[in-house]
């Protein structure tokens, strides 16, 4: 039986080896993290955790590492373009002869900018998308557009002066209608 518990313990932990997210956009050492990015706590210090973070990179465009090829959402961006931003895991190529990197890296933040509580970033990102865009339209349910189409519709509404939000909580509002966004097919 212990042995039972045990195993069951050790997949438990795998299974949320990602169940941190950063709760605001972070920046150290050349690279800005995401609110809402997945991230694995690798070491913590009183003031700061070592973070990893895993997705793609485009062999073209090396700045950003995103969540996949199908779903570009943005878990980080570096100030400039360097092979020792991240660690490549493999190559990928997609649908259209592109190549991809399947990525790691390991960043050190501040310990405060992580959360357990995804739930609590939704509501409050919830709130703010309902307040700010349904006072001129109906709204559309996240699953309306795919993760590449949300950030344009949400900025292009900002650009034409409709809504009018502060960049934490604009990103924040992106991120979540990114992840609970149609499916690209």
């Amino acid at each position: 039986m212990k042995g039972k518990i045990l195993c069951l313990a050790i997949v438990f932990l795998s299974a949320n080896a990602f169940a941190q997210f950063m709760q605001k956009d972070t920046t150290s050492s050349g690279v800005k993290i995401e609110i809402l990015t997945p991230v694995e706590v690798v070491t913590t210090t009183d003031k700061t955790a070592n973070i990893k973070i895993k997705g793609v990179v485009s062999e073209n465009h090396k700045t950003q590492i995103l969540k996949s090829m199908k779903e570009p959402q943005i878990y980080a961006t570096f100030d400039k373009e360097d092979d020792k931003n991240f660690k490549i895991i493999k190559n990928l190529e997609d649908d259209y002869g592109e190549i991809w990197y399947e990525v790691e890296g390991v960043y050190e933040v501040d310990k405060s900018a992580i959360t357990n509580d995804k739930n609590a970033l939704y509501e409050s990102a919830k709130k703010i998308y309902e307040e700010s865009c349904s006072a001129c339209h109906r709204l559309h349910e996240p699953e309306s557009f795919t993760a590449a189409q949300w950030p344009a519709n949400i900025k292009g509404m900002v650009d034409a002066g409709f809504i009018a939000l502060d960049e934490s909580s604009l990103n924040l509002v992106i991120k979540f209608l990114q992840h609970n966004a149609k499916k690209s097919e």
